[in-house]
């Protein structure tokens, strides 16, 4: 088959290419025996997946790995690890080979699938007028959040390595090339795959916060600075094509994707978090924008050199002229670009963002005059200088973008929420009211009078202590924070600074305390945003919303703030309650905190704790979005990014594109059924169904982790115990105490179940639910209800990446052969329910629907075989040895890349 008819030719060819160009350097470094030795556990490992009849290749991979020289056993894991990077990296490169073909290929009438234009010519399809489109789009609020949750696994070095290795591939791609260049490109690839085969996989110790925030730093300078200028000219080129040029010159819409960050402010559970922490996060963020902006003037100053005797007068141009004079005045003449308008005005637009990225973060420093939005205004004034003078194509291509970048980013780069566990904030409220003389033990007091307490002090003027009062401990800390928050808005104004967000928030008085707190630092302006985490807490959300926006004070407070920011947390709720469980108390949830708003005439914003795996929240973010409870987002909405979805989706500027653009398209949509169309109720038979389900599957896995014997399994049939020592983010794997399931993070919790390649979080349960449910309606739910079927279609992507027989090799690391057979049977049993109950659902067979995804699987499979093989006898040699053995830390070192290796090889750990 042809490269022209075969969409994968090219893709194999890049695999063919990095694949011999690593067999040539692991001959050259290690030698021709040892990659005999590859070879050889590669095609065992194949054909025990091919079915072994026999028993050879089993028995001959078992005795092949027992015999390996632990020197062996590292190179091996490497080998395959370094494979999966390369072979990541091709799949990437090819993903945007195929996006760039289809976006050529698509036409005003047939705009490419899940496209910013596919999305607007529906709604123009639907009778939507150019007005209604355009307040629609302008009232969309969509906000990613990057955080630093421990689940990106690469180190930082090894990442800009394979950029150079993709930047490389892709010029080989470019026709013009002659011999000689590609021939200098592909031994600039061999070199970087040398270089990368002995460089450390592994951090020496845990990253810091601050390298944290430096490694998100680098998608926004790779990718998301651009991407999301794209994005927002899609929106305006798609709305022009329908509707045709605006009668009117309406202005640039108005910025449609913001985003948001907790890293360096996500102090629950993170000692490292320190308000100086925070403060330097922010001077980071604001030097890579300011410096972006600095850039987006130096080529305005390059382009817009327009001579005055040549241009028509125009009353906006003669506005400008006189901004000019004045700043001349005030600061001296340019010196330069005599006669030449548009550059006489950039060049103190220019000086002044030099004074801001001087300023800092001190408020008293000279900066840009009004901020971030005074940049912006400078540049609607620009553009419409040049408009109004008949330079519209130059406004429209040269200025247009630096305003959308302008007005998406600010001077901050991403406003930085903070977020604390409840119980600190406590403690702090305590020690402030008995400084103060208020309450001696708040701590004591049942929450209606907490709420009293606390409501009565937010609508007092007067703060609890003075200015300087010395407050220590939990009190002083978390005003420490607050006073980062206060100078932030003081220098880069009320935008700059995120929500604060309430981990663990059981009860109204959770949040009324940050407001408390909030006051006494003197910041007013700020959400104090509710965090619903377990399944208790998801129940309970409605009713504990509906009782602040009851309260007289708090709600005056939100009318204020003019939105009502609400997080729901998928990972906790599914460590708590199970897959379905956890997934239909998150939908009842949103249901009903969206009602609680609608019903108080409060706007809302849900917020999305979303991880990157399917048991953590994780999938397509379109699909999961045009699932959401009917009425739940109203034009606004946030969800987090982090881990391998943020290499994934940003560390390519046209990859970043097209996930924000397939963001944007659901979210259209969605926000528009809201807003004018609705949608059909959830049939009573649905919910009901669904509710018998969810209580049988919570059953079952409360069962399966309550039994005795549970944690000693767990322990013994995954590497919880090496994930933990894994430095892989500044944040412990655990929350303080002595280790406790309960205690454990999801996000170690999902990497766990992916190493052993159960992926039991991302299904178990399920198979015992919907046995509960009848065929005909089983299959109905799945055919008419979006959430449902998007429930089920991500299950079956956990259910594909697991591997059963894998598993089996895992289980026997379990000394006990009661706990082996009692859980492992358990585990064996409800997998093959859920698969049952998916086939009685769509009526096909596993990701029948997906046929991409299908054979991506069933290509890794074989390569990821040989790691997780490895990975289970290094396991075993280790947990062998006693703790004070010489041979440990080589043994451990081995373990934990073999981690990294599965993580490539199924491009998922939490």
């Amino acid at each position: 088959m042809s490269g022209a008819t075969d969409p994968f030719a090219p893709l194999r060819r890049d695999v063919d290419f990095l694949a011999s160009a690593l067999g040539d350097i692991l001959r050259e470094i290690e030698g021709e025996p040892f990659f005999e030795l590859v070879e050889r556990v590669r095609q065992a490992t194949k054909a025990l997946r091919a079915g072994d009849a026999g028993g050879g290749a089993r028995r001959e991979l078992t005795g092949l790995l027992a015999g390996l020289e632990l020197a062996e056993a590292e190179g091996l894991v490497r080998a395959f690890t370094v494979y999966f990077q390369l072979i990541n990296l091709a799949e990437e490169i090819h993903r945007v080979r195929v996006n760039r073909l289809r976006e050529a290929s698509a036409t005003r009438d047939a705009p490419r699938e899940e496209s910013v234009a596919a999305a607007i010519q529906s709604l123009h399809g639907r009778g939507w007028s150019r007005g209604e489109v355009v307040e629609l789009v302008s009232g969309l609020d969509i906000r990613p959040t990057l955080t630093a949750h421990p689940t990106e696994v690469k180190r930082y070095t090894v990442r800009l390595k394979l950029e150079r290795i993709s930047r490389a591939l892709r010029r080989l791609l470019e026709w013009e090339l002659s011999p000689s260049d590609r021939e200098r490109l592909r031994r600039e690839i061999s070199a970087e795959i040398a270089t990368l085969w002995r460089t450390r996989e592994l951090l020496a110790s845990r990253p810091s916060v601050l390298d944290e925030v430096k490694s998100a730093l680098y998608y926004y300078r790779r990718s998301l600075l651009e991407a999301v200028v794209r994005v927002q000219g899609d929106l305006e080129e798609a709305i022009a094509a329908l509707f045709g040029p605006d009668p009117e010159k309406e202005g640039p819409l108005p910025a449609v994707v913001r985003f948001r960050s907790w890293i360096g402010g996500d102090r629950d559970g993170n000692p490292n978090v320190t308000p100086e922490v925070t403060a330097e996060a922010y001077r980071l963020q604001a030097q890579v924008v300011l410096e972006t902006y600095r850039a987006d003037v130096d080529l305005l100053v390059q382009r817009l050199s327009q001579w005055e005797r040549r241009i028509p007068p125009s009353p906006a141009l003669d506005d400008l002229r006189r901004e000019t004079e004045i700043l001349a005045d005030r600061h001296g003449p340019p010196g330069r670009f005599e006669g030449e308008p548009y550059r006489r005005r950039l060049f103190y637009v220019h000086r002044a963002l030099g004074e801001e990225l001087a300023a800092g973060d001190d408020p008293s420093a000279a900066g840009y005059p009004g901020g971030g939005a005074g940049y912006a205004g400078d540049l609607e004034r620009l553009e419409r200088a040049l408009t109004d003078a008949g330079s519209a194509r130059a406004a429209c291509s040269f200025v247009r973008p630096a305003l959308h970048r302008a007005r998406s980013f600010g001077f901050h780069l991403a406003a930085l929420d903070l977020r604390e566990h409840s119980r600190h904030h406590e403690a702090a409220v305590s020690e402030l009211l008995r400084w103060a003389g208020v309450e001696e033990s708040y701590d004591s007091l049942d929450e209606p009078r907490r709420v009293e307490l606390l409501a009565a002090e937010i609508a007092s003027r007067r703060p609890l202590a003075p200015p300087g009062a010395g407050l220590g401990g939990k009190t002083g800390a978390a005003l420490a924070f607050l006073d980062v928050f206060r100078r932030i808005q003081g220098r880069m104004g009320v935008e700059a600074t995120g929500a604060y967000v309430v981990s663990m928030t059981e009860g109204v008085s959770d949040v009324l305390e940050v407001l408390v707190l909030a006051k006494q630092a003197g910041v007013g302006e700020i959400d104090a945003t509710p965090l619903f985490e377990t399944l208790a807490d998801l129940d309970r959300a409605p009713r504990v919303m509906r009782e602040l926006l009851e309260l007289p004070a708090y709600r005056e407070h939100v009318l204020r703030r003019g939105v009502q920011e609400v997080m729901i947390g998928y990972s906790d709720s599914n460590k708590d309650a199970g897959f379905l469980a956890a997934n239909w108390a998150l939908y009842r949830a949103q249901e009903g905190i969206a009602r609680v708003c609608r019903d108080a005439g409060v706007p809302l914003r849900l917020f999305h704790g979303r991880g990157t795996s399917i048991g953590r929240g994780g999938g397509p973010a379109g699909r999961a979005i045009l699932a959401q409870p009917p009425g739940s987002l109203g034009g606004r909405m946030r969800m987090t990014e982090q881990g391998e979805a943020l290499d994934d989706r940003y560390s390519d500027p046209d990859l970043a594109h097209r996930h924000l653009e397939q963001v944007v398209h659901a979210f259209l949509l969605s926000s528009a059924r809201d807003a004018r169309e609705g949608a059909a109720p959830v049939p009573a038979a649905f919910r009901d169904a669904l509710d018998a389900a969810a209580g049988a599957a919570h059953r079952l896995y409360r069962d399966f982790l309550e039994a005795e014997g549970f944690l000693d399994f767990y322990r013994a049939v995954t590497p919880i115990d090496e994930i933990s020592r894994l430095a892989i983010g500044s944040r412990p794997a655990r929350r303080a105490g002595e280790p406790t399931l309960e205690n454990l993070r999801a996000i170690p919790w999902v990497f766990s179940w992916t190493q052993c390649r159960a992926n039991l979080p991302g299904w178990f349960g399920l198979g015992t639910g919907l046995a509960e449910v009848e065929d005909e309606l089983l299959g109905r739910m799945y055919r008419e209800w979006p959430f449902f079927r998007a429930l089920l279609d991500f299950a079956q992507m956990s259910l594909a990446k697991a591997d059963l027989g894998i598993f089996e090799s895992y289980l026997g690391l379990v000394a006990d052969r009661e706990l082996r057979r009692r859980f492992g049977d358990r585990v064996k049993e409800e997998y093959q329910a859920t698969v049952t109950a998916a086939r009685r659902a769509t009526g096909v067979e596993i990701l029948a629907a997906d046929p991409l995804l299908k054979r991506s699987i069933a290509l890794r499979n074989p390569y990821v075989d040989p790691i997780s093989y490895l990975q289970v006898e290094l396991l075993g040699r280790l947990r062998s040895l006693p703790a004070e053995s010489p041979e440990r830390p080589a043994l451990d070192e081995a373990v934990k890349i073999s981690l990294l290796g599965v993580s490539a090889g199924m491009r998922n750990t939490g």
